[in-house]
């Protein structure tokens, strides 16, 4: 079933309990369907309408702090103007379960200009220093292939961000956001090197792609092979083609699938037996696809298959027909819970 709010708040109902009405409040005003000033003088009516609204920031607080609704970006909400003279106005009061549901996705959804209530999500300032410094960024969604001055092919995932400097003494790229796929020309003059947070990978003629781990760098290697060290002067670890790792103190050499991990370069997400939160994560960024996960059952639903980047209402489609979950339309995001 698929549902949206109005643009606008309806006519006051009569009655309705308060909680209900102060979270359908909050809702709408962070999805820029409602007056924050209406709200705030509704809050002003009475001390029952102030102490709602304040649990019902809590709840959506909380929501934000949640692992899912942080991979959707959602660091810090923005607390209302102080309430100012009472005028009595209210939206009519919804089930309990769709107004958490729409909270939840209020906490993740970044409104645009001047009027943002929720922060940029992770990478955001990475993103922020390139577009500044002359580097290369893309958004939500978008893919982006670069050809260097050497030859070299770098292939952006979504939200992600490189700073570039390739001279005579060397080619020297910085991940400074989300991750990167490396087609390295053949150049044995100059190394090729990639440093993200406080990880290093060289190249050594080769085809590997960097992901942004927190402070760390993955490295998963398709061809060739690659030198991976942390930025800290440990001994570092050469990987071959179909192996993976994490810079850090316990960095190990793994066996991946290196062509599926890599998949999103080529418009697709393979994925087997991922849990739908983290599918859901991967889906935002690279196939522009706003995916919300409520609830620890629909989260830990294991996802098995190849989606198509480029159609993300396909996607959405195979998700809501293949596993046991429902699915809403809240403003601009999908949001999903568990069948009941």
């Amino acid at each position: 079933m698929v549902a949206s709010l109005p643009s606008s708040p309806p006519s006051p109902p009569e009655g309705g309990d308060v909680s209900d009405i102060a979270i359908d409040w909050l809702v709408r005003v962070r999805l820029g369907a409602a007056d924050p000033e209406d709200f705030a003088r509704w809050r002003a009516a009475s001390p029952a309408h102030e102490a709602a609204a304040v649990e019902a920031e809590a709840l959506l607080d909380e929501i934000g702090q949640t692992p899912t609704a942080q991979t959707f970006g959602a660091e810090r909400v923005v607390p209302l103007r102080p309430p100012p003279a009472p005028t009595l106005r209210h939206p009519p009061a919804l089930s309990r379960r769709r107004l958490l549901t729409g909270a939840a996705a209020a906490g993740v959804v970044a409104a645009a200009g001047a009027g943002a209530l929720v922060a940029a999500g992770p990478g955001a300032g990475g993103r922020l220093i390139a577009a500044f410094d002359g580097g290369e960024t893309t958004s939500r969604g978008e893919r982006r292939t670069i050809t260097l001055a050497d030859g070299s092919r770098v292939t952006l995932a979504g939200r992600s961000a490189i700073r570039v400097d390739v001279s005579a003494a060397g080619r020297r790229i910085e991940l400074l956001a989300g991750e990167a796929l490396f087609q390295v020309a053949a150049d044995t003059t100059r190394p090729f090197i990639v440093t993200a947070g406080t990880g290093r990978a060289e190249a050594m003629g080769t085809l590997f792609s960097v992901a942004c781990a927190g402070r760390a760098a993955r490295v998963v290697v398709v061809e060739g092979r690659v030198e991976v060290a942390p930025a800290d002067g440990r001994a570092p670890m050469t990987l071959t083609a179909g192996q993976a790792a994490t810079t850090g103190p316990d960095m190990t050499a793994e066996p991946v699938d290196a062509a599926s991990l890599t998949a999103w370069a080529r418009g697709r997400l393979i994925v087997t037996g991922q849990p739908l939160s983290e599918v859901a994560a991967r889906l935002d960024r690279d196939g522009a696809l706003r995916l919300l996960v409520l609830g620890d059952t629909a989260r830990t639903l294991p996802v098995t298959g190849v989606f198509d980047l480029d159609d993300p209402e396909g996607t959405l489609r195979a998700i809501a027909t293949v596993l046991p979950v429902r699915v809403r339309r809240v403003g601009g995001v999908a949001v999903v819970t568990a069948a009941a």
